[in-house]
């Protein structure tokens, strides 16, 4: 089976020479140091999670169980080679939904707590985002640039997703097992919902009078 040996970067732009330029310039210093030291933690641990070893070809299958209702669940197909954000679009699919806001994966049990010093510092986590998504302070992963088969499950076997950050519809993606695609198969058939559980709540219930 085939391999992919270069993993996902980080599209940082200028940021790291625009945030030292402020800082030469005495604007914001203790704020923007923290942020910088917050990316580098942040790449520094995604390195851990990657892997370049993950079958590019394989199928690739996940549950994604609906954290509201633990029952409702989909089980999903996905090639090695697809990415983050296809498996995105096959959930909220899965779930009958319109595609119409953004979506985050996180690496769950790993963060660096803010250093106590800065007023409303988050949490730095390994998350990444859908295409477009510009709230954090230093440039993240997107999900259309990870593959299914660039993240290492023998060691990070759950991610937590969430749709829409207003409604909070969150997940918890579970990885089952990885299988060879069969020569009947097409790769346009995939991702592919094979099994599930429940019903899916309606994406935007009627407003209460």
């Amino acid at each position: 089976m085939a391999k992919i040996k270069k993993l996902p970067k980080i599209e940082e732009g200028d940021f790291k020479e625009m945030v030292n330029s402020a800082i030469a310039e005495g604007r914001h210093i203790d704020y923007l140091q923290e942020v910088l030291k917050n990316y580098e933690w942040y790449e520094n641990e995604f390195t851990k999670v990657f892997t370049d070893n993950g079958e590019s070809t394989a199928v690739y299958i996940f549950r994604a169980v609906y954290e509201r209702k633990p029952i409702l669940w989909r089980e999903i197909e996905i090639l090695g080679n697809q990415t983050f954000e296809k498996l995105a679009r096959a959930i909220v699919a899965g779930m009958k939904w319109h595609y119409d806001h953004m979506h985050g994966f996180t690496i769950p049990g790993i963060e660096k707590k803010p250093a106590g010093n800065l007023k409303f510092e988050p949490t730095t986590r390994l998350e990444f985002f859908a295409d477009g998504w510009e709230d954090d302070p230093f440039p993240t992963y997107k999900s259309n640039q990870i593959k299914i088969c660039q993240i290492d499950y023998s060691k990070h076997p759950i991610l937590d997703f969430i749709f829409d950050f207003g409604d909070g519809h969150e997940f918890q993606i579970i990885y089952q097992r990885m299988r060879a695609m069969k020569p009947s198969e097409k790769k346009t058939t995939f991702p592919a919902i094979t099994d599930q559980r429940g019903v899916a709540p309606k994406q935007y219930p009627p407003c209460e009078e």
